[in-house]
């Protein structure tokens, strides 16, 4: 019979991977390695796919709140016979750019003062439009509340514009 070559040169060798069959046996014993170490990172990874997310959905959140407020300004900037009007046309733009979702649930302080006298500029008057937006508070909030990611209370976004004097 015919000897093969590993057991020709002396060594023992597996036929299959020609590897050392020592090696295979140091392999074969660092085999639960693989799901410890599995079960260490997993969670980890997890977690910071979690707030990636999460803090996404924040960041997006906040960028939709200044958006709707700065439409909002603009649309006050257009012809209007009244500051009255003006701040209804304001806050009437803010509710047609934000999704209906949040457009019920955000705060807007068209009741209290929104014209307020310009800083810079003596005798003019601002706009000021202010949103608010309750994400983890409140009795349903949008997000919940995770315990190891710190996230805002509310979101605010917020646009300033003069309006042209004489009005």
């Amino acid at each position: 019979m015919p000897t093969l070559r590993w057991e020709r040169e002396g060594a023992y060798l597996h036929p299959d991977t020609r590897r050392p069959v020592a090696s295979r046996l140091a392999r074969h014993n660092s085999r639960g390695a693989a799901s410890v170490e599995f079960a260490v990172v997993v969670p980890v990874l997890l977690v910071l796919m979690l707030s990636i997310v999460y803090y996404g959905v924040i960041l997006a959140m906040q960028q939709m709140l200044t958006l709707a407020a700065e439409e909002g300004a603009r649309a006050a900037l257009r012809y209007q016979p009244s500051n009255t009007q003006r701040v209804a046309a304001a806050y009437a733009a803010v509710a047609s750019v934000l999704p209906a979702s949040l457009s019920a649930r955000v705060q807007t302080n068209q009741s209290s003062t929104p014209l307020v006298n310009c800083q810079n500029v003596a005798g003019m008057q601002c706009l000021s439009v202010v949103l608010t937006l309750p994400v983890t508070s409140g009795n349903t909030p949008l997000l919940p509340a995770i315990p190891l990611l710190p996230a805002p209370a509310t979101l605010t976004g917020s646009a300033v514009v003069q309006l042209v004097a004489g009005s």
